[in-house]
């Protein structure tokens, strides 16, 4: 019996030591949560996580050639294979504690090995079950935070200047009445805008130009459509175009339009950051890049859910006079954010030059109409990119003094 019982224990420990587990180990890099880090695999006491972590984290680009993976940091190079622990880090033989591994339709590699060949410093907190990295990279004397926020710095002192933006959009959506059938509507949207922004005193004015796909749902035989549409905000009223109208001026109830955008631009730069990273935001440097002869230092921002739980959120929704009540909340609850975008910034001017945007948005909430209650699940994908520049030009603004009032004109359509 004792026999039985030594040789079962045995055959366990040997189960748990090579099998693969995924705890819920929170990965935490220059004192912030990684909330995308997910599962983390540990065996035989090694931590994995899944190669785009580590990549988002350091700002090294990574490609996957067969069973060869290859990570680049601007000078500095890591190659790996596939189920071998030999790896070669700047043309140097390095020896991995554990191989890379192919774990449901991911690639997860060493935590501490990778992250120590780029220079970074690991520690296991054992009360906190964290892995903690510190990772102090800089460039021209600053951190990524530092570099974002000098950016901001000449961004006001130019006080004026143009942005171009080219997005793309698809969204998918289901709503479904209680004891009806599913509706599903699924569009794809392609926008052109040039926006001239100037900061002191606010003044925005935007010219929009978007083609409209819908793909499924009611309308769609009516598809494609050209929108076409002008913006203005002086600090205080906007206007915009409307078919058949021409200028309107927009009364939003319970807005204080001005307030708003006086938070925004109140701060200096250093307290916006400061204010980003309480939402969750994380930075990171990724490789430098060159374009059109000029050299560009990059940097790559993300944040996440908590951005909704945030203080600087609540205030937000108190601005604009978002009611407070349950279908709010729930609202907020059943919505999922996945926000990341690179800032270009100009190693000579400190100018940020181009931007680009990826944003995931996912909804799932009961629907807030109480007459007909049901269902309501939204999927959006937006990329985007931007080109900013005419760096303290002025710029004109059209005339809206004879802009039509907003309840003119929904009277006119009743």
């Amino acid at each position: 019996m004792k026999k039985r019982f030594i040789i079962s224990l045995a055959l366990l420990l040997t189960l748990v030591m090579v099998t693969p587990v995924f705890a819920a180990i929170q990965l935490d890099v220059n004192g912030r949560t990684y909330d995308a880090a997910g599962e983390l695999n540990i065996q035989e006491g090694i931590t994995s996580a899944p190669i785009d972590v580590l990549a988002n984290t350091l700002g090294c680009t990574v490609s996957i050639d067969g069973d060869i993976i290859t990570m680049q940091e601007n000078e500095n190079s890591l190659r790996m294979t596939i189920d071998s622990t030999t790896a070669i880090f700047n043309g140097q033989e390095k020896q991995s504690p554990r191989a890379p591994q192919r774990i449901n339709d991911q690639i997860y590699v060493p935590i501490r090995f990778v992250y120590e060949c780029f220079g970074a410093s690991v520690a296991w907190k054992d009360t906190q079950e964290q892995v903690s990295v510190s990772y102090a990279e800089t460039r021209n004397g600053m951190t990524a935070e530092e570099l974002l926020t000098q950016a901001s710095k000449k961004m006001l002192e130019a006080n004026r200047y143009k942005m171009t933006m080219d997005s793309n959009s698809d969204i998918d959506t289901t709503s479904q009445e209680n004891g009806k059938n599913p509706e599903n509507m699924k569009m794809q949207m392609d926008s052109h805008s040039d926006c001239w922004l100037q900061t002191d005193p606010m003044l925005m004015y935007m010219k929009q130009n978007s083609n409209v796909k819908l793909l499924e749902g009611a309308g769609a035989e009516k598809s494609p459509q050209d929108i076409q549409m002008e913006m203005l905000f002086n600090g205080s009223e906007m206007y915009m175009t409307m078919p058949e109208f021409g200028w309107v001026k927009m009364n939003l109830p319970g807005i204080n339009m001005q307030e708003l955008m006086k938070q925004s631009n109140s701060q200096d730069p250093a307290t916006a950051m400061k204010q980003m990273k309480d939402m969750g935001m994380s930075v990171s440097f990724a490789n430098d890049q060159e374009r059109n002869g000029q050299k560009y230092w990059v940097i790559d921002a993300a944040m996440g859910g908590d951005i909704l739980k945030s203080d600087y959120f609540k205030q937000l929704t108190k601005t604009l006079a978002v009611p407070e009540t349950d279908d709010m909340q729930k609202l907020f609850e059943g919505m999922d954010l996945d926000l990341s975008y690179s800032t270009w910034i100009n190693q000579k001017t400190f100018y940020t030059d181009f931007m680009d945007l990826q944003s995931k948005i996912k909804m799932d909430m009961d629907s807030p109409d109480k007459e007909k209650p049901g269902h309501v699940k939204m999927d959006m994908d937006m990329n985007g990119t931007y080109t900013i520049s005419d760096f303290g030009r002025t710029f004109q603004v059209p005339d809206v003094s004879k802009a039509v009032d907003f309840e003119t004109v929904v009277n006119q359509k009743k």
